[in-house]
């Protein structure tokens, strides 16, 4: 006999989470399923650390983050436990995105201090730029401790109320009546809304979508100092989280201090290999996603030991055809079936927002930040 439910979210990372916690907090009776055991690392949630920002050179990203970062004091409060650490966001550019940003932030009245490149040595000793760099500090930027939100936003989902299922797979979705069947490996549910939080396996439930969207693998790599009298630099007190971006060799890094592993910074190229095949194993590993934060780290980061990582991990990304995350209904779809996806390596800091938007969609309200921006139907006259 099928159970029924208001809302059932697929996917139960940073997105899906997030979502059933909002979907929850709106009164909306919500299952969260997950096809592995919750604190898996085939998808893009694990891990200790990742970055958040107001920082974003287009301005639809600020107001999600404002929205996240609400959402995560207020958790901190219930919960009474510190769940991310602001170090500050330093963000390098040889081009003019160091601009985009500056105009964005001061349109949103929000603080943030522009620098010289060869002024960043000043303030973070790590560095050694000249002034060929451009460089912008957003001082709210810092670490998400990223387990920590997974466990925070799933344990609160549970205390209002909600269901997890994991090591549950979905084996397909189906039209019942005003409803919508949820076929399981264990269960058969029905439900007014389905939200498909999914990561790189959207393409298993909508095979048909009308654009293309690309799972990679990334390595995560770190790194050193040269000297252990250094060692201290690499920590949350002492280093930012950082963006680089070589805009004439479209080379883009990301670095965060030595959460995940004393002593070792993450500093890692922000694309990799797709997954063709096996969705949780790259096919190869291109060396060049090694060998270019190591040319950066060799070239600009005098403390830093370039010359291989301590550690390489790996990440899944998921990206849409413009690079931009998908929120709320497909095209042509069911509209009671939602997609919160394509987080492209930036969405864990957003996913509050998106989750809180995508809640807000299946209770039939008005979004509290506007997220058309983000909306499947700029893609409608793509093909596959």
């Amino acid at each position: 006999m099928a159970v029924d439910y208001d809302v059932i979210v697929v996917g139960a990372g940073i997105f899906g989470s997030c979502t059933a916690y909002n979907c929850q907090k709106l009164g909306l009776k919500t299952l969260l399923l997950e096809q592995y055991k919750l604190g898996h690392s085939n998808g893009s949630s694990h891990g200790k650390s990742r970055i958040t920002r107001y920082a974003h050179t287009e301005v639809e990203y600020v107001d999600l983050v404002g929205d996240a970062y609400n959402q995560i004091f207020e958790l901190e409060k219930i919960r009474g436990e510190k769940l991310w650490k602001k170090t500050g966001l330093l963000w390098v550019s040889t081009g003019n995105e160091i601009e985009k940003i500056h105009h964005n932030l001061k349109s949103k009245n929000i603080e943030h201090d522009v620098l010289k490149g060869s002024d960043v040595g000043k303030k973070y000793p790590q560095f050694d730029l000249n002034d060929e760099w451009n460089a912008l500090v957003d001082p709210m930027g810092g670490v998400i401790y990223a387990d920590k939100w997974l466990n925070a936003f799933r344990d609160e989902f549970r205390k209002l109320g909600g269901m997890i299922q994991d090591s549950e797979t979905v084996l397909s979705h189906s039209e019942s009546g005003q409803n919508l069947k949820v076929t399981t490996n264990k269960s058969i549910y029905t439900s007014k809304k389905l939200i498909l939080t999914v990561g790189c396996w959207i393409t298993k439930f909508l095979p048909d979508v009308k654009f293309n969207i690309e799972p990679i693998s990334i390595s995560v790599c770190y790194w050193k100092a040269k000297q252990e009298k250094d060692r201290h630099l690499l920590n949350e007190d002492h280093y930012p989280v950082v963006i680089a971006q070589e805009m004439e060799l479209n080379v883009f890094h990301y670095s965060l201090p030595d959460t995940d592993y004393p002593g070792n910074i993450k500093f890692c190229y922000h694309f990799g290999d797709a997954l063709t095949k096996n969705l949780t194993h790259p096919e190869k590993r291109s060396q060049h996603c090694i060998d270019l934060p190591a040319k950066f780290i060799q070239n600009y980061m005098p403390v830093i030991d370039g010359t291989a990582p301590t550690k390489v991990d790996k990440c899944i990304y998921t990206n849409s055809p413009d690079d931009h995350y998908i929120i709320g209904p497909i095209p042509s779809k069911n509209p009671n079936i939602l997609v919160g996806g394509c987080g492209s390596g930036s969405g864990f800091k957003v996913a509050p927002g998106i989750g809180k938007a995508l809640a807000e969609m299946a209770a039939g309200k008005k979004t509290t930040v506007d997220v058309s921006f983000f909306s499947a139907n700029r893609f409608k006259s793509s093909k596959i």
